[in-house]
């Protein structure tokens, strides 16, 4: 029987992690479950964080999947295959990868029916749609159009009339997946899931064949992101970089918050944020960052402190600064 691919694509920080975590808590129950975790940057942070589940992880680094279709996601893939053996294997992408070239890098395994495409997911932050719509669009309309069912984050007391409009808004891009708008906590992983397994029945031709989507980007600043015009067909390291760091400093949770929200009032285009620190008292913290919205939260301890940060155009120099590293 096929070993079942669940692709969980989703733009920077809109929530792909916390969903897996809670599909693995309440849908994925007596499954021999791997996962390939690709992260955009050399220092892995959503790896570490998904360790306490009963998981084989694979993580690829140092690029997202979309840039290494022939390399190391097709060797992680069939090595996961051979040696875990797994009834059902979940992808990460990073979130600037194009979801079209995560289908695609699937297709030699499809075709030799090693596997079936069981779950293909798009996530989507509610609340910064227009945003990231508007400012990176030849990524984001990519995961739009190739995505079977598309999960709408942080919609609790949201207005359905903006809800609506983004519902609207999506259908001129994908006019056959579902949408799912509830609130998560509302929701069971099983509904969920079933839902997503309903809608992925298509061929892989259907995906492949779609007709790639422009990409116009006007010089200008939208609610804290600027970056300058852009042509279609670019890869995410054009467009996108990192700053990752490995450290053994120690930082007090009022000083990491001071960090985070000078992050979010920074001139840096700067999109999102995350990380595994050390704290006061031997004590170790977790953070995630995307405009807006800053978490921190007490955490397990780990071999060493880490730091990842994706933007545009980053002043790495300033990062150093501001961290103090």
């Amino acid at each position: 029987m096929p070993v079942k691919i669940d692709i969980f694509s989703g733009f920077l920080g809109a929530g792909k992690t916390t969903l897996i975590k809670k599909l693995l808590e309440e849908a994925f129950t007596g499954e021999k479950i791997a996962l390939i975790e690709n992260e955009f940057g050399t220092v892995g942070i959503d790896g570490r964080i998904m360790k306490d589940y009963d998981l084989q992880i694979t993580e690829l680094n140092a690029g997202c999947i979309c840039c290494s279709i022939a390399g190391d996601f097709t060797q992680g893939l069939r090595e996961v295959l051979k040696l875990y053996k797994p009834d059902r294997v979940l992808i990460e992408p990073s979130g600037v990868s194009k979801l079209s070239d995560v289908i695609k890098g699937c297709t030699p395994f499809l075709r030799e029916g090693l596997v079936s495409l069981n779950l293909c997911i798009t996530v989507i932050d509610a609340g910064k749609y227009k945003m990231y719509l508007k400012n990176f669009a030849e990524f984001y309309k990519d995961q739009l159009k190739n995505a079977k069912t598309i999960i709408l984050s942080r919609t609790a007391g949201m207005d359905r009339e903006k809800l609506d409009a983004i519902i609207e808004g999506i259908r001129q891009y994908n006019s056959e997946a579902a949408i799912i708008t509830t609130s998560w906590d509302s929701l069971d992983g099983k509904a969920i899931l079933h839902t997503a397994e309903e809608k992925c029945k298509s061929s892989m031709e259907e995906f492949i064949k779609r007709e790639k989507p422009a990409f116009r980007i006007s010089n200008q600043k939208v609610s804290g992101i600027r970056i300058g015009s852009q042509k279609e067909g670019h890869s995410a390291e054009e467009v996108f970089s990192v700053w990752g760091i490995e450290t053994a400093k120690i930082f007090g949770r009022g000083k990491l918050e001071d960090i985070l929200y000078k992050l979010d009032n920074s001139d840096m285009q700067i999109l999102r944020g995350k990380g595994i620190l050390e704290s006061e008292n031997h004590q170790w913290l977790q953070f995630d960052y995307v405009p807006g919205e800053i978490t921190v939260r007490e955490w397990v301890p780990d071999y060493t402190g880490r730091i990842c940060i994706i933007g545009s155009l980053l002043d790495k120099n300033k990062l150093k600064k501001l961290f103090e590293i």
